[in-house]
């Protein structure tokens, strides 16, 4: 880990419990230890959300299967942060999930969608496009050298070689690095049958070792910014916490809805009997299920570190990075609430001159 960075505390020594269910139970008392540590230092700079793209995803994984409705497909809504937060005195930039979701599309399981309902259909009916990448960060005044910092919560569906530069082409952002749990670089490098239909192939072709920052469990980046290690959804998963002057947010791919993590609140047909049924606190975004366990675990820590909404004390503050939409395709599969998108701060131009991370 470079030297900026230092591991969360209390969350590593109960990862070692090595059954699931006592182990389960000291993360829970370690992420509301860690959450204490980590809003003591104080808060990010800023902190905007970006909506990227929206795309159908199948039902039976968002809720793992509890959801019942006729409709194959929920839309959900693909969004990117952009943090400015202190780090040793330096003012760094990071974006979480800044996905390039173009070349994203040849995963093979959107290229199958492709072949089942035909292009037209699935990128101009089934898919809605709401702002690039580059785009966003110009309207926030940042420039591509401005950038610190790429993360994502984790690989899947995602081509890294128009940012950081891979199999001869240029980088977009000279100077930024991946942030990437070492356990999800290994499985998108060589990954098992049962995830491959979610990695693009080749996503990762070229790209310089030196722009590759492998790391291992909970990351404190700086001030009121974490990467928190997430796994079960993906090998590395990974979720990011942000720290305001009033709440902390948490960022995460491993829920689809805000009720995801409140499954008793849900209106939604279905999920909620089924949690009820099975003794369920959280309901999985479902589509790998050979790490269940883990996933659920990290469901738990991502609700006791991020700690109730301030929007709605009655749903905690985790946000989907992918967020369940309300659409005509998809009856009954509305959310309950739509939490307000995490916003702090405001950007203003990165003084120069800037030094490397």
């Amino acid at each position: 880990m470079t030297a900026p960075f230092r591991p969360l505390p209390f969350l590593s020594e109960a990862r070692a419990e090595q059954a699931a269910g006592p182990r389960l139970r000291a993360l829970r008392q370690a992420a509301q230890r860690a959450r204490e540590a980590f809003t003591s230092e104080g808060a990010a700079t800023a902190l905007a959300t970006c909506d990227l793209v929206s795309f159908p995803y199948p039902t039976v994984f968002a809720f793992s299967g509890a959801a019942r409705s006729p409709a194959p497909y929920v839309m959900v809504r693909h969004r990117m942060q952009v943090v400015r937060f202190q780090q040793e005195g330096t003012e760094r930039v990071l974006l979480f999930n800044p996905s390039d979701y173009e070349r994203g599309h040849e995963a093979p399981f959107f290229k199958a969608l492709r072949e089942k309902y035909g292009t037209f259909v699935t990128t101009q009916v089934m898919t809605r496009r709401h702002g690039t990448v580059q785009a966003h960060l110009e309207a926030l005044g940042l420039t591509p050298e401005d950038v610190d910092y790429l993360a994502f919560d984790h690989l899947k569906a995602q081509d890294i070689r128009r940012w950081l530069g891979g199999d001869g082409q240029p980088a977009y952002f000279p100077r930024a690095r991946l942030l990437v749990q070492r356990a999800e670089w290994d499985a998108v490098r060589c990954p098992h049958p049962l995830e491959r239909v979610w990695y693009v192939p080749e996503g990762t072709g070229g790209v310089p070792p030196e722009r590759v920052e492998l790391l291992s469990g909970d990351t404190w980046l700086g001030q009121g910014v974490a990467l928190l290690s997430t796994p079960g959804h993906s090998p590395g998963n990974m979720s990011l916490a942000v720290a305001t002057a009033d709440e902390v947010f948490v960022m995460s791919e491993n829920g689809v809805a805000t009720e995801s993590y409140t499954p008793l609140q849900s209106a939604i047909p279905g999920v909620r009997t089924f949690a009820e049924q099975m003794g369920w606190e959280v309901v999985l975004n479902g589509n790998t299920r050979e790490n269940s366990l883990e996933q659920y675990s990290s469901m738990i820590v991502e609700k006791v570190f991020a700690g109730r909404a301030r929007a709605d004390g009655g749903f905690v503050n985790v946000h989907p990075s992918s967020l369940l939409t309300r659409a005509v395709m998809a009856p009954g599969l509305a959310p309950t609430i739509t939490l307000p998108p995490p916003m702090s701060g405001a950007f203003t131009p990165v003084a120069a001159p800037r030094h490397a991370a």
